[in-house]
């Protein structure tokens, strides 16, 4: 498939990247000529002309050198090599990560750091070498609300990696419906939670819920097949030392035991301080800030999330989808939103709630204040270990009851499918039951539950009550009666 007049021709020598932003309404079309090369740690082959549409922002790696030729509907926004990498680092930090794999269980690592530092990158690129140089199958997890990995945005996800990631989409992996059954790569089907909501700050009760409720979910998947797996990775939403109760809220969830600080020195001095561990078998390690980050504008990520929820209902150019109309009626769901707060608010009260039960466990965290004091063999410095303790959620918080919803609150809306099979859908709509008491039984439902799909409102009718919803495949009735509102908007 030929985009331009002319193919140019790229050559990268050892431990370079070529970083490349393409703009928008764009295709290139590129290939390996020669050596060896890769996309955020997928190799790749001379046999494969890649196509990267629309706006991208990609670096193509080499440890041995390489040459590339491209060719562009449209000259690239920005094109350039680079030889300030990070290559080696992540090298030696992969290898680091398979002897510390040896000296017993796979480890469980979370990577954190501010916005636009890399993190997703490195995920990305250490599943990848994982996937390439263990038996055992790495697991991504994705609690950072604003990306669509292995589902739409808002979403929180976990999947085991199969197969080599795809260099050619913007995202960990395809959704479930391009996934499988395309000939290409072995189904995986994600464990997805409904967060429903753009930024994590607007529900923290929700927000650590579901963290709580993934982990559990991720413990099951690695129980039932202990034999191949292998390597947790966990990627987060930008986070900084005041998150430092949400960043201990998701190390005691998920058992992390290596936790990645990206491009923040003070992080990584602070959170030794404040964090208090489980095990002494645990590790803080820095990783520097690749060169390559650019800072991502609104827009951008706007146009992602638009772009994952085409291809959650159209597919991929390879793996295309022709989406079905379902018609049904208001009456027949129960629709429930998630709750949001005022960020700061919910902040207070997430502190305030998180104090409330450290009073509860008898457990006083030490705390030291100035760097220079703080001394990892001091008996001052050492920190108790924190009991294990099953917290009560404020569930009245998480969601609001929907009961008549209109045109104004469901048109041009994706809307989460829950499983309502264990609901008894006619208590839920009577009036005998009290909406407080409705609500908390939901919200521990919804929870408790993963995904099944997702739906989109073309079409809502206030008169007559009835919608018209776009599905990915064909069906006679959606698998479930409980229909989130998300804040995710879509138009044709």
């Amino acid at each position: 498939m030929d985009f331009g007049p002319s193919r140019t021709t790229v050559e990268i020598p050892p431990f370079n990247e070529w970083r490349v932003e393409t703009p928008k309404s764009s295709s290139m079309s590129l290939k390996l000529e020669s050596g060896n090369a890769e996309i955020f740690g997928t190799e790749l082959s001379p046999n494969i002309t890649y196509i990267f549409k629309d706006s991208l922002k990609f670096a193509v790696s080499t440890f041995q050198g390489c040459t590339l030729s491209y060719t562009a509907s449209s000259p690239p926004d920005s094109e350039y090599i680079s030889e300030e990498t990070i290559l080696k680092q992540v090298l030696n930090l992969h290898l680091a990560i398979e002897n510390f794999s040896q000296n017993g269980k796979a480890p469980r690592i979370l990577i954190v750091g501010p916005k636009d530092a890399g993190k997703t990158t490195l995920a990305r690129t250490l599943a990848s070498y994982a996937l390439k140089t263990s038996e055992k199958l790495p697991l991504l997890v994705n609690i950072d609300t604003r990306l669509p990995h292995f589902a739409i945005s808002s979403q929180l996800t976990a999947a085991k990696v199969y197969d080599l990631l795809d260099v050619e989409t913007f995202t960990f992996g395809e959704s479930s419906t391009t996934g499988p059954g395309t000939g290409i790569y072995r189904s995986q089907i994600p464990i997805v939670k409904n967060f429903g909501l753009e930024n994590f700050t607007e529900n923290l009760e929700l927000y650590k819920c579901l963290i709580s409720e993934l982990s559990a979910e991720v413990d099951l998947k690695v129980s039932a097949s202990p034999s191949d797996s292998g390597t947790v990775i966990v990627d987060t939403p930008p986070l900084n030392v005041s998150d430092w109760k949400l960043i201990q809220h998701i190390v005691d969830s998920f058992q992390v035991n290596l936790l990645l600080v990206v491009g923040n020195e003070r992080l990584l001095v602070d959170l030794r301080k404040k964090l208090t561990l489980s095990s002494d078998n645990f590790k803080m390690i820095k990783i520097p800030r690749s060169s390559g980050c650019v800072d991502k504008e609104p827009k951008y990520e706007r146009d992602l999330q638009q772009r994952s929820i085409k291809q959650y209902f159209y597919g991929v150019e390879r793996a295309q989808l022709n989406p079905y109309t379902f018609h049904g009626s208001i009456k027949d769901f129960i629709f429930i939103r998630p709750n949001e707060q005022e960020n700061e608010m919910a902040f207070l009260d997430f502190m305030a709630g998180d104090a409330e039960d450290d009073a509860d466990d008898n457990y006083t965290p030490a705390l030291v204040e100035n760097d220079e004091d703080y001394d990892p063999s001091s008996e001052a410095t050492k920190k108790p270990v924190r009991p294990a303790t099953k917290r009560s959620w404020k569930y009245h918080k998480m969601f609001k009851l929907v009961k008549e919803p209109k045109e104004t609150d469901l048109m041009n809306v994706v809307l989460a499918i829950i499983d309502s099979k264990d609901v008894d859908f006619g208590k839920m709509l009577s009036n005998k039951i009290a909406d407080d008491e409705k609500l908390i039984y939901l919200s521990k439902h919804v929870t408790s539950k993963s995904v099944l799909g997702y739906c989109y409102v073309s079409g809502c009718d206030d008169g007559t009550g009835k919608l018209k919803l776009l599905i990915p495949s064909p069906v006679t009735s959606l698998p479930g009666q409980i229909l989130v509102i998300t804040q995710m908007r879509y138009h044709e």
